[in-house]
């Protein structure tokens, strides 16, 4: 199912006192789209444009937010619709007028009559498509009248039912919408018009499922099987600029109509408004109808023509949060166990008796899991790696030290984890700041273990954890060096690390391996031995950046039936972690796996393979994008998975 806009685009000219503050994609029918796109609803665009600045712009702003553009199309002998906006802030008041003519030179680049193909959309319609109107156009009209889809109309202007007969407005809308929504002007006028009493009388003449009429800050009414809601407005928002509000809300409205299956719940109608209302909130205190999801193009004029005939525009380029994290890896690092944090570790006082839990969650898991590795290997005491709430469903009565990983210090989950034990016993490894985490944890300012410093604050953003997952795990390997007297410098070792995968990576991860994937649409993931924190570390970060879908296997597991998944789903794809060294059994895996296996392998054995490797998996996802030229550290996701992303209480 998409939703689809439908009508010719337009493109908005925005000034404030006098001055082009920018432009982007305008017209209301496409404005909604655009911002169901942002709720990652499958969206559309049919219309027209002209082969102008101004058209591409128009495209762009769409693009830009992964609506499909495929279906517009460009015509040579006309200009882009322009709109303009104009701002004046007269002793502290802003006021605007709204005008198809530019403030500038007077010219309108306008035309009347919509040139969209009528039997070109209807024929490229799919059925189950969602269609967007905003006006009744004859052509529009045709598109109504000769598609059985589910249709949506956003009337916020009245003028053109000026010149119809009673008849002809009714006939135009009568029993033809899945949806109406009205502004408040446009229901009045027609109450008037047509000599109704109130609203329900328009919603049973005109017959939609559902009807909508928003005004302004006196809130909204929904009316549905002749039952009239009144909401009033709660987030009034700091307004800079009205302009799309009305598009936000009914864009709002019918995401949670698809959500629900277009069943019209009278309990829900409450939470659907409050959810309309936000959105509206933010929109308002943005530039610009799309300027809450797109900021305005910044343009320049060009050879003393008029911005709104001609201008220039320099997209600036784009800098992927992977990229910068990337990039300053090997700083951050280096940074991290140069700090005190390592030397901490002395501290907690291990030993052989011990019991430990090293807690993670996201991409702090692999530290956590590295971590637990290499203190059992040092001191042959009991050591898990857990997630958060697993911990709260075990008995910790024999557990003696607690050691928790967090970037920020203060995640809720790692917390309320810990809160029944002993917080002498409670330790923590973070780049968090030291008093905050005192404040909000209770841990013992002791007992953290920072990697913070006053000349090394910077922390990555994005949803992808590089220098999280990694320093952690560097901190402890720094420890395990010291006490057992390697003749190697971990900073050198680090270093050569990082450069190493950062060339093989290049040319193991290209785009016939991306194709690969995507044929199979699951990748699978082998660990054991010393990979896991790699295998681990990778899982997270394709899962958290919706890439691809995974499986890990352990590598001996696999031979107990899980080949029945490999072959009979034809899920052939893999990447194989290993250490130097290969054992009789990955022998004969390796070979049963194929060619369609990327193979990872370390120059070391034990524990240097299991953090060459971790370093391995950061370049792996970093590639990925690369080849794919996205950002996988700010994938797309929805309002509603913050509420559980935010989630702060009892787990």
């Amino acid at each position: 199912m998409r939703v689809v806009s439908i009508g010719d685009l337009v493109t908005d000219y925005y000034y404030k006192n006098g001055k082009l503050l920018g432009i982007n994609g305008g017209m209301t029918a496409h404005n909604i789209v655009a911002n169901l796109a942002k709720m990652n609803i499958n969206t559309a665009v049919f219309g027209v444009c002209a082969d102008d600045m101004q058209g591409k712009i128009a495209i762009k702003s769409l693009e830009k937010l992964n609506v499909d553009v495929k279906n517009i199309v460009i015509l040579n002998n006309v200009r882009t619709r322009c709109f303009h906006v104009s701002y004046f802030d007269i002793d502290g008041k802003l006021s605007f007028s709204s005008k198809k003519r530019c403030p500038f030179c007077n010219n309108k680049k306008w035309y009347e009559n919509s040139l969209i193909d009528t039997n070109g959309i209807i024929k490229n319609i799919n059925d189950d498509d969602v269609l967007v109107f905003d006006n009744l156009n004859d052509k529009n009209q045709i598109i109504i009248d000769n598609t059985i889809n589910k249709k949506i109309i956003d009337l916020g202007q009245y003028f053109e039912l000026e010149n119809l007969s009673d008849k002809e407005i009714i006939d135009k809308l009568n029993n033809k919408f899945e949806i109406i929504n009205f502004n408040e002007r446009v229901s009045n006028y027609l109450i008037k018009r047509l000599n109704l009493n109130n609203n329900v009388d328009l919603y049973n003449i005109l017959k939609p499922n559902f009807m909508t009429i928003t005004r302004g800050k006196n809130g909204a009414i929904f009316t549905r099987e002749g039952i009239e809601y009144n909401f009033k407005l709660k987030i009034k928002g700091n307004i800079v600029d009205s302009t799309g509000a009305g598009d936000a809300f009914i864009s709002s409205i019918l995401r949670d109509c698809i959500k629900n299956n277009f069943i019209y719940d009278p309990n829900l109608f409450n939470r659907w408004y409050e959810n309309s209302n936000k959105l509206t909130a933010k929109v308002v205190s943005k530039m610009g109808a799309r300027g809450h999801i797109n900021a305005l193009f910044k343009v320049k004029q060009a050879d003393g023509e008029c911005t709104c005939d001609n201008f220039i525009y320099n997209e600036r380029k784009k800098i992927k949060r992977c990229n910068i994290n990337i990039n300053n890896l090997e700083t951050r690092i280096i940074n991290a166990i140069n700090t005190t944090a390592s030397k901490k570790i002395d501290d907690m006082a291990f030993n052989e008796n011990n019991n430990c839990l090293f807690i993670g969650t996201g991409g702090s898991y692999a530290g956590a899991y590295f971590a637990a590795k290499i203190t059992n290997l040092m001191y042959g005491c009991n050591t898990y790696s857990m997630y958060p709430r697993d911990v709260l469903y075990r008995n910790n009565n024999n557990i003696d030290k607690v050691v928790l990983f967090s970037y920020s210090g203060t995640t809720n989950d790692i917390i309320m984890s810990v809160k029944d034990l002993n917080k002498k016993n409670v330790y923590i490894v973070t780049k968090g700041e030291l008093q905050n985490i005192v404040l909000k944890t209770g841990i013992l300012k002791k007992n953290i273990l920072s990697y913070r410093t006053s000349s090394n604050k910077g922390k990555e953003r994005g949803f992808l954890s590089f220098e999280g997952s990694v320093a952690p795990a560097a901190i402890f390997l720094k420890y395990y060096f010291k006490k057992n007297d390697y003749n190697i410098n971990i900073d050198s070792f680090i270093k050569e690390s990082i450069n190493n995968w950062n060339k093989k990576m290049e040319n193991i991860i290209n785009k016939n391996f991306i194709k690969k994937i995507k044929e199979h649409q699951v990748l699978n993931l082998f660990r054991g031995d010393y990979t896991d924190s790699a295998c681990y570390d990778l899982e997270s970060k394709l899962i958290e950046s919706g890439i691809f879908n995974c499986i890990i296997h352990e590598k001996k597991n696999f031979s107990h039936g899980r080949f029945i998944n490999y072959e009979n789903l034809n899920n052939t794809c893999s990447v194989y972690f290993k250490q130097k060294s290969t054992t009789k059994y990955e022998q004969e895996l390796l070979k049963y796996l194929g060619n369609n296996t990327i193979i990872i392998e370390s120059n070391y054995d034990g524990i240097l393979a299991e953090f060459d490797l971790l370093i391995a998996s950061q370049f792996v996802i970093y590639y990925i994008g690369k080849v794919m030229d996205i950002d996988v550290s700010k994938p797309k996701y929805s309002e509603s998975a913050m509420k559980i992303y935010f989630y702060k209480g009892d787990l």
